[in-house]
């Protein structure tokens, strides 16, 4: 069956659900961390008004870098992108770099090299930055999370929302994820993967054992779009489209 467009009226920002960090003069891995899957945020503080290369030395695999909450590129391991030319604002100015683990390698000689996160430095113009914070984000549940309700801002760094359909038969169904950028997406707490608008996959299989008859809720963390607020189901899924 298609499950009619839904829209997600409950949202809060990933930088308003930091729980405790860990603090350490350089950034630690996921393994330091111990932690498996997810996501880590790294966060440090700097004296602005500069400009120069940022690197972050060994990523490993994804980054979204943000500058006082608002995020302003994006780093790839399978493009081999580790770096970009950054301008701070002037006074003291927060640095948050969001690092997701897409998988590991579990073949040859890379199982013995096959840390994630921020694996070694980060260097600012050359000069190592130092005094992190690491925020453990695994995403094993989405219960602790508060979301409100109502018109609420999102800004372009990234968001969970949250929203409700009702059912009166169920059935399998593909949640089409065209419109959406990256993330994840839950339904009823199951962990239903991840979703990237890049394909070739574009839906995400929902079977009808994780639905109900009644109010079905589902969460969203993404990453690109945070504005995108509306999601629906499709009777077949999409497989082959690249973009």
């Amino acid at each position: 069956m298609a499950i009619p467009a839904t829209r997600l009226g409950e949202m809060v920002t990933l930088l308003q659900s930091l729980t405790a960090p860990v603090k350490y003069e350089t950034p630690l891995t996921f393994e330091d961390l111990k932690q498996d899957y997810g996501y880590v945020l790294y966060r440090t503080q700097m004296d602005g008004g500069k400009s120069g290369m940022f690197k972050l030395q060994q990523l490993r695999d994804y980054a979204i870098v943000m500058i006082n909450g608002k995020t302003v590129a994006t780093l790839d391991r399978r493009l081999k992108q580790d770096s970009m030319q950054l301008s701070l604002p002037q006074g003291r100015v927060t640095v948050d770099i969001l690092v997701e683990n897409m998988g590991r390698i579990n073949f040859g000689k890379y199982l013995l090299q096959n840390k994630k996160g921020i694996t070694q430095r980060v260097l600012f113009d050359n000069i190592e930055v130092k005094n992190w914070q690491m925020f453990s984000l695994p995403f094993s549940s989405t219960q602790a999370f508060k979301f409100k309700a109502g018109a609420q801002t999102a800004g372009n760094a990234p968001v969970l929302r949250k929203g409700t359909f009702t059912l009166n038969t169920i059935a399998d169904t593909y949640l089409d994820m065209r419109a959406w950028g990256k993330g994840v997406v839950w339904v009823n707490g199951h962990n239903l993967g991840k979703y990237w608008s890049i394909g070739p996959q574009q839906t995400l299989y929902l079977p009808a054992e994780w639905l109900k008859k009644g109010a079905n809720n589902i969460v969203v963390l993404e990453l690109l779009k945070p504005q995108q607020t509306v999601i629906s189901g499709l009777k077949k899924p999409i497989l082959d489209q690249l973009q």
